[in-house]
This record gives structure tokens, C-alpha cells and sequence, in this order.
């Protein structure tokens, strides 16, 4: 792996332990939560990141994560319903009223 950016998927994550791992391509690439931006919480399984990579012994080890917004279709469904869930929630009760 070259010091380029990679996408990836989190595959798991330990939050006892502070460490998982992503899959990418490339194969699968270990990381901790120093490496994971505080301000996004803690990682989740599935989400997309982008990453660096730096040699860990014989293995690689992903730093600079950034989580990447989903654009597949399914996601995109999801948010519409998540929106559209919210608008009818929203219309419902005003006229409850």
C-alpha cells in the first residue's frame, strides 16, 4: 500500500478494546480510535472512511480516517424515508392540534 488515500468500509470495531478494522480493496487494514475523529463518535459497522496507511510492523495500520458520506442507492432511500418519516410526523401533529 503507498502513502495515497484508500476507501474502505469499517468491518468491526472493539470499543472496549479502542481498535477494528476496515475493509478495503486492497485487503484489510487494522486502525484505533486515535486514529478516528472524536467529533464523529465512535465508528460503526459499515460506514465508509477514507484513510491513509502507514507500515505497523508487517501489517498496515490506517490513520487520518474521515468518515465519506454513503451515496449508494440504498442509503440515498434511507434518507428519504428518514425525511420523508419526519415531514408526515410533522404534518400529523399539527393537525392534531
Amino acid at each position: 500500500m503507498k502513502s495515497e488515500q484508500y476507501q474502505g468500509k469499517i468491518k468491526q470495531y472493539n470499543a472496549e478494546k479502542g481498535y477494528g478494522f476496515i475493509a478495503a480493496p486492497e485487503g484489510e487494514v487494522f486502525f484505533h480510535i486515535s486514529d478516528f475523529p472524536a467529533a464523529e463518535g465512535e465508528p460503526k459497522r459499515n460506514d465508509r472512511v477514507k484513510f491513509n496507511v502507514v507500515q505497523n510492523g508487517d501489517r498496515y495500520k490506517a490513520i487520518n480516517i474521515e468518515p465519506v458520506e454513503d451515496k449508494s442507492k440504498k442509503a440515498k432511500k434511507a434518507k428519504a424515508v428518514a425525511a420523508n418519516t419526519s415531514i408526515t410526523s410533522a404534518l400529523l401533529s399539527n393537525l392534531k392540534r
